[in-house]
Protein backbone atom coordinates (compact mmCIF):
# COMPACT_ATOMS: atom_id res chain seq x y z
CA UNK A 1 0.00 0.00 0.00
CA UNK A 2 0.86 3.22 -0.31
CA UNK A 3 0.78 6.06 2.25
CA UNK A 4 0.08 9.73 1.35
CA UNK A 5 1.46 11.93 3.71
CA UNK A 6 -0.69 15.53 3.35
CA UNK A 7 0.37 18.28 5.90
CA UNK A 8 -2.48 20.95 5.81
CA UNK A 9 -3.04 24.20 7.29
CA UNK A 10 -6.03 26.98 6.73
CA UNK A 11 -7.18 25.97 2.94
CA UNK A 12 -9.61 23.11 3.26
CA UNK A 13 -11.17 23.95 -0.25
CA UNK A 14 -7.34 23.25 -2.04
CA UNK A 15 -6.75 19.89 0.12
CA UNK A 16 -10.18 18.78 -0.77
CA UNK A 17 -8.81 19.08 -4.78
CA UNK A 18 -6.25 17.37 -3.75
CA UNK A 19 -7.87 14.13 -2.38
CA UNK A 20 -10.62 14.44 -4.82
CA UNK A 21 -7.12 13.71 -7.01
CA UNK A 22 -6.50 10.58 -4.93
CA UNK A 23 -9.97 9.48 -5.58
CA UNK A 24 -9.30 9.39 -9.37
CA UNK A 25 -6.25 7.40 -9.31
CA UNK A 26 -6.64 3.94 -11.45
CA UNK A 27 -4.11 2.07 -8.12
CA UNK A 28 -6.81 1.61 -5.29
CA UNK A 29 -4.00 0.21 -2.42
CA UNK A 30 -3.20 3.95 -1.13
CA UNK A 31 -4.15 5.89 2.05
CA UNK A 32 -4.25 9.44 2.50
CA UNK A 33 -2.86 10.09 6.12
CA UNK A 34 -4.02 14.32 6.23
CA UNK A 35 -1.98 15.93 9.64
CA UNK A 36 -4.18 19.22 10.14
CA UNK A 37 -1.49 22.28 11.59
CA UNK A 38 -4.12 24.59 11.69
CA UNK A 39 -7.30 25.02 13.39
CA UNK A 40 -8.80 21.90 12.40
CA UNK A 41 -10.56 22.88 9.32
CA UNK A 42 -8.40 20.32 6.97
CA UNK A 43 -9.11 17.77 9.29
CA UNK A 44 -12.81 18.31 9.15
CA UNK A 45 -12.98 18.33 5.22
CA UNK A 46 -11.20 15.15 5.40
CA UNK A 47 -13.68 13.82 7.58
CA UNK A 48 -16.53 14.70 5.99
CA UNK A 49 -15.81 12.87 2.67
CA UNK A 50 -16.35 10.14 4.52
CA UNK A 51 -13.53 8.16 2.31
CA UNK A 52 -12.03 5.24 4.43
CA UNK A 53 -8.99 5.71 2.55
CA UNK A 54 -8.75 9.22 4.01
CA UNK A 55 -7.85 9.62 7.47
CA UNK A 56 -7.22 13.18 9.52
CA UNK A 57 -5.11 13.70 12.67
CA UNK A 58 -3.76 16.73 14.31
CA UNK A 59 -0.48 17.22 14.63
CA UNK A 60 1.08 17.02 17.80
CA UNK A 61 3.56 19.30 17.41
CA UNK A 62 4.07 22.96 15.25
CA UNK A 63 5.13 23.03 11.91
CA UNK A 64 5.33 21.42 8.86
CA UNK A 65 7.79 19.14 9.21
CA UNK A 66 6.56 18.14 12.57
CA UNK A 67 2.98 17.63 10.66
CA UNK A 68 5.00 15.22 8.12
CA UNK A 69 6.45 13.24 10.83
CA UNK A 70 3.18 12.33 12.73
CA UNK A 71 1.70 11.58 9.67
CA UNK A 72 4.74 8.74 9.01
CA UNK A 73 4.19 7.59 12.37
CA UNK A 74 0.58 6.71 11.18
CA UNK A 75 1.44 5.44 7.82
CA UNK A 76 0.47 1.75 7.23
CA UNK A 77 1.60 1.61 3.82
CA UNK A 78 5.18 0.27 2.52
CA UNK A 79 5.88 3.29 0.30
CA UNK A 80 5.13 7.04 1.15
CA UNK A 81 4.31 9.57 -1.23
CA UNK A 82 4.50 13.01 -0.25
CA UNK A 83 1.81 15.38 -1.01
CA UNK A 84 1.27 18.94 -0.39
CA UNK A 85 -2.25 20.55 0.16
CA UNK A 86 -2.16 23.08 -2.21
CA UNK A 87 -1.09 20.76 -5.24
CA UNK A 88 -2.80 17.67 -7.20
CA UNK A 89 -1.86 14.28 -9.11
CA UNK A 90 -2.79 15.02 -12.49
CA UNK A 91 -2.12 11.55 -13.83
CA UNK A 92 -4.72 9.42 -12.88
CA UNK A 93 -1.77 6.46 -13.56
CA UNK A 94 0.24 8.07 -10.91
CA UNK A 95 0.06 6.28 -8.10
CA UNK A 96 0.76 3.23 -10.30
CA UNK A 97 3.70 4.14 -11.82
CA UNK A 98 5.12 5.15 -9.02
CA UNK A 99 4.20 1.67 -7.22
CA UNK A 100 5.40 -0.41 -10.66
CA UNK A 101 8.87 0.83 -9.98
CA UNK A 102 8.79 0.00 -6.01
CA UNK A 103 7.64 -2.79 -6.58
CA UNK A 104 10.49 -3.93 -8.25
CA UNK A 105 13.19 -1.75 -6.53
CA UNK A 106 14.20 0.45 -3.38
CA UNK A 107 14.18 3.82 -4.87
CA UNK A 108 13.54 7.59 -4.74
CA UNK A 109 10.62 7.87 -7.62
CA UNK A 110 10.10 11.65 -8.35
CA UNK A 111 7.71 13.38 -11.16
CA UNK A 112 7.34 16.18 -13.98
CA UNK A 113 4.65 18.75 -13.60
CA UNK A 114 2.94 21.86 -14.83
CA UNK A 115 3.10 25.29 -12.40
CA UNK A 116 -0.32 26.51 -12.40
CA UNK A 117 -0.49 30.57 -12.87
CA UNK A 118 -4.20 31.53 -12.65
CA UNK A 119 -4.96 30.16 -16.15
CA UNK A 120 -1.34 30.00 -17.13
CA UNK A 121 0.94 26.73 -16.98
CA UNK A 122 4.65 26.53 -17.09
CA UNK A 123 6.06 22.65 -17.41
CA UNK A 124 8.20 21.94 -14.25
CA UNK A 125 10.74 19.72 -15.72
CA UNK A 126 13.73 18.45 -13.22
CA UNK A 127 15.24 15.83 -15.12
CA UNK A 128 17.73 13.48 -14.27
CA UNK A 129 19.09 13.28 -10.97
CA UNK A 130 22.75 14.55 -10.98
CA UNK A 131 25.43 16.42 -9.44
CA UNK A 132 22.97 19.53 -9.95
CA UNK A 133 21.51 18.54 -6.77
CA UNK A 134 24.48 19.72 -4.74
CA UNK A 135 23.83 23.62 -5.22
CA UNK A 136 19.76 22.97 -7.05
CA UNK A 137 16.85 21.52 -5.90
CA UNK A 138 14.73 20.46 -8.41
CA UNK A 139 12.09 17.76 -7.24
CA UNK A 140 9.06 18.58 -6.80
CA UNK A 141 7.57 17.42 -2.57
CA UNK A 142 4.54 16.36 -4.33
CA UNK A 143 4.47 13.14 -6.39
CA UNK A 144 8.21 12.22 -4.81
CA UNK A 145 7.68 8.86 -2.94
CA UNK A 146 10.53 5.97 -1.49
CA UNK A 147 9.82 3.11 0.79
CA UNK A 148 9.28 3.75 4.22
CA UNK A 149 12.05 1.60 5.43
CA UNK A 150 14.47 3.34 3.43
CA UNK A 151 12.99 6.62 4.54
CA UNK A 152 13.22 5.80 8.05
CA UNK A 153 16.94 3.93 7.72
CA UNK A 154 18.07 7.35 5.93
CA UNK A 155 17.21 8.54 9.45
CA UNK A 156 13.50 10.20 8.99
CA UNK A 157 12.79 13.80 7.94
CA UNK A 158 15.09 16.18 9.68
CA UNK A 159 12.63 19.51 11.96
CA UNK A 160 15.63 21.43 12.12
CA UNK A 161 16.09 21.79 8.64
CA UNK A 162 12.78 23.65 8.29
CA UNK A 163 11.96 24.22 4.87
CA UNK A 164 14.59 22.65 3.32
CA UNK A 165 13.53 19.17 4.77
CA UNK A 166 12.99 17.94 1.60
CA UNK A 167 16.48 19.18 -0.03
CA UNK A 168 17.66 17.44 3.01
CA UNK A 169 16.80 14.10 2.41
CA UNK A 170 17.28 13.89 -1.44
CA UNK A 171 20.93 15.07 -0.41
CA UNK A 172 20.91 11.74 2.42
CA UNK A 173 18.97 9.38 -0.45
CA UNK A 174 21.84 11.09 -3.03
CA UNK A 175 25.07 10.26 -0.26
CA UNK A 176 23.52 6.75 0.79
CA UNK A 177 23.69 5.54 -3.23
CA UNK A 178 19.76 5.16 -3.27
CA UNK A 179 18.43 5.13 -7.05
CA UNK A 180 16.43 8.14 -8.15
CA UNK A 181 13.72 6.82 -10.75
CA UNK A 182 12.25 10.12 -12.71
CA UNK A 183 8.50 9.55 -13.84
CA UNK A 184 8.13 11.75 -17.07
CA UNK A 185 4.57 13.27 -18.25
CA UNK A 186 2.05 15.68 -16.95
CA UNK A 187 2.28 14.09 -13.36
CA UNK A 188 1.57 16.91 -10.99
CA UNK A 189 0.19 19.97 -10.84
CA UNK A 190 1.40 23.02 -8.38
CA UNK A 191 -0.32 25.88 -7.30
CA UNK A 192 1.82 28.96 -7.47
CA UNK A 193 1.36 31.76 -4.85
CA UNK A 194 2.66 34.03 -2.17
CA UNK A 195 2.51 31.37 0.17
CA UNK A 196 4.83 28.91 -1.63
CA UNK A 197 7.10 31.58 -2.81
CA UNK A 198 10.96 32.18 -1.91
CA UNK A 199 10.36 35.96 -2.01
CA UNK A 200 7.72 36.83 0.29
CA UNK A 201 7.06 37.62 3.35
CA UNK A 202 9.58 34.61 4.95
CA UNK A 203 12.95 35.16 3.06
CA UNK A 204 14.77 35.93 5.95
CA UNK A 205 13.72 32.68 7.82
CA UNK A 206 14.26 30.53 4.41
CA UNK A 207 17.45 31.86 4.10
CA UNK A 208 18.27 30.98 7.48
CA UNK A 209 17.11 27.09 7.10
CA UNK A 210 18.69 27.40 3.36
CA UNK A 211 22.12 28.45 5.04
CA UNK A 212 21.72 25.53 8.02
CA UNK A 213 21.49 22.86 5.29
CA UNK A 214 24.27 24.36 3.05
CA UNK A 215 26.46 23.60 6.64
CA UNK A 216 25.28 20.48 7.63
CA UNK A 217 26.01 19.04 3.93
CA UNK A 218 29.29 20.89 3.14
CA UNK A 219 27.87 22.40 0.59
CA UNK A 220 29.23 25.62 -1.86
CA UNK A 221 27.05 28.65 -1.66
CA UNK A 222 23.43 28.12 -2.79
CA UNK A 223 20.62 30.88 -3.57
CA UNK A 224 18.00 31.60 -2.52
CA UNK A 225 14.80 29.98 -5.22
CA UNK A 226 11.07 28.85 -6.11
CA UNK A 227 9.68 26.77 -8.08
CA UNK A 228 8.93 29.18 -10.58
CA UNK A 229 12.23 30.45 -10.61
CA UNK A 230 13.86 26.91 -11.85
CA UNK A 231 11.35 26.26 -13.89
CA UNK A 232 12.06 29.57 -16.10
CA UNK A 233 16.13 28.24 -15.99
CA UNK A 234 14.98 25.54 -18.07
CA UNK A 235 16.32 22.98 -16.15
CA UNK A 236 16.88 19.51 -16.97
CA UNK A 237 19.18 20.58 -20.03
CA UNK A 238 22.67 20.07 -20.40
CA UNK A 239 25.14 21.39 -17.17
CA UNK A 240 28.46 22.83 -17.87
CA UNK A 241 29.02 23.81 -14.28
CA UNK A 242 32.01 21.55 -12.30
CA UNK A 243 31.38 20.52 -9.01
CA UNK A 244 33.17 18.79 -6.41
CA UNK A 245 31.45 16.41 -4.29
CA UNK A 246 32.03 16.99 -0.77
CA UNK A 247 32.33 13.58 0.63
Amino acid sequence: MISVLIPTKGRPHLLKEALASLGRQTFPWFEAVVVDDGEGEGAEATLALADPRFRALRNPGEGQVEARLAALAQARGEVVLFLDDDDFLLDPAYLYRVWRVLSREAALVYGEGVLLLGLEEVPFLPGEVGAWLLWDNRLLVSGTALPKKALLDLGGLDPDMGDYWDWDLWLRAYRAGLPFRYLKGRGIGVRVHGGNQSYGARRVERLFFLERLRAKHGLGPLTLKDHLTVALEGQGGPLDRSYTLPW
